[in-house]
């Protein structure tokens, strides 16, 4: 279990809360990283991609992490996981002089880096040989990660949910995390993703399950305040090539229209207000599979982009939920909904399954 006070925050306040102007922060570790070790221990990755993965310095910087936890390892062999992390653990982040910037509260979660070194071997791994079904492949692993935010189990249990025959003890804790889910989130649960779950069991090996289901759990149990991050670079890693992802240009309109229709509101919640108020804009992508890739990256770079986006079922036949479209982008993009931070983003989930259904 993660311990509720996570590196650089004061005890008794929020992730991300900046404290007193005169507070000087000190990374404290949570106890969350024999279990993280655990589950990078397996692993390995270049410089490069370490660097790149973690997030927090430059390839330099990486060597000379590696130099000082693996002596011994040649220069320009892979660098494993685990004595890395326990090294950004022991010696590297609680040195206040290595956090770049003013705010450094998030960068440095344990969990998180942990989450980004997986995800980078998932991306590795499942890049050049599972191209043609990506989709199915994401919508699984975004699966796993909703579990695992609900995970009452041991990790050892949840590493077996895509084993032929997962343990009895992650088959009822599997049961109550379902049972504790929304009530309205039921249906989409049981009818959609639990039964693609079951029929994924038994067809990876076991090194592929075991990597997925760790990094689930690392994304979606130790660091699941940011699932998004992690699950949409592995998306876009994993994407056909031809497929663009949402540029600055895209986003900025999403926030042009997310802006208009707050402003709308509150001149509507004006009891004096004189102007006639606007009905709410919407941001219109097409009903198919393009149109929810696209959403799910829109969502993941601006959660509150569900408030606004919906599809086209045919051109001049205006806005629906869901059309006769490839079933796994669909599903993919209510994955995406579903680990967000707020009921209004998995009631949203809820009502286009339960439209796609013809409800």
């Amino acid at each position: 279990m993660a311990a509720s006070n996570l590196p650089g925050t004061l005890p008794g306040t929020l992730p991300g809360t900046l404290p007193s102007a005169n507070y000087q922060p000190a990374y404290r570790s949570n106890g969350a990283c024999d279990d993280l070790a655990e589950l990078v221990a397996p692993y390995s990755l270049s410089r490069a991609q370490l660097a790149e993965a973690t997030g927090i310095a430059d390839e330099a910087t990486v060597n000379g992490w590696v130099e000082q936890c693996c002596p011994d390892l040649a220069a320009d062999a892979p660098a494993p996981l685990e004595p890395v992390l326990r090294y950004l653990d022991e010696t590297y982040l609680p040195d206040p002089a290595n956090w770049p910037g003013t705010n450094p509260y998030d960068e440095f979660i344990l969990e998180n880096i942990a989450a980004r070194m997986l995800a980078r071997v998932v991306a590795d791994t499942f890049g050049a040989d599972r191209s043609g079904n990506y989709r199915e492949l994401l919508a699984l692993v975004a699966t796993l990660v909703l579990i695992a935010r609900c995970w009452a189990g041991t990790d050892e249990a949840f590493l077996t949910l895509l084993n032929a025959e997962p343990t009895a003890e992650a088959g009822e804790y599997l049961q109550e995390a379902i049972a504790n889910a929304p009530e309205s989130l039921y249906p989409l649960l049981t009818e959609l993703l639990l039964p693609a779950l079951r029929e994924a069991r038994g067809t990876f090996t076991a090194d592929e399950a075991r990597l997925l289901t760790g990094y689930a759990l690392a994304a979606g149990y130790y660091a699941g305040e940011h699932p998004y991050e992690t699950l949409s670079g592995i998306h876009a890693s994993l994407a056909e090539p031809d497929r663009a992802l949402p540029d600055a240009e895209q986003i900025r309109r999403v926030e042009d229209v997310l802006k208009a229709n707050f402003s709308a509101a509150r001149v509507g919640a004006d009891a004096n207000a004189t102007e006639t108020n606007p009905e709410p804009r919407n941001f219109v992508l097409p009903g198919n599979q393009d149109g929810y890739e696209t959403a799910a990256h829109l969502i993941a770079a601006l959660p509150q982009a569900h408030d606004v986006i919906v599809f086209s079922t045919r051109p001049g036949e205006g806005t629906g939920a869901l059309a006769e479209d490839p079933r796994a982008a669909f599903t993919l993009y209510l994955c995406y909904l579903m680990l967000g931070d707020d009921e209004s983003s998995e009631e949203r989930a809820a009502e286009l399954y339960r439209a796609s259904r013809g409800e």
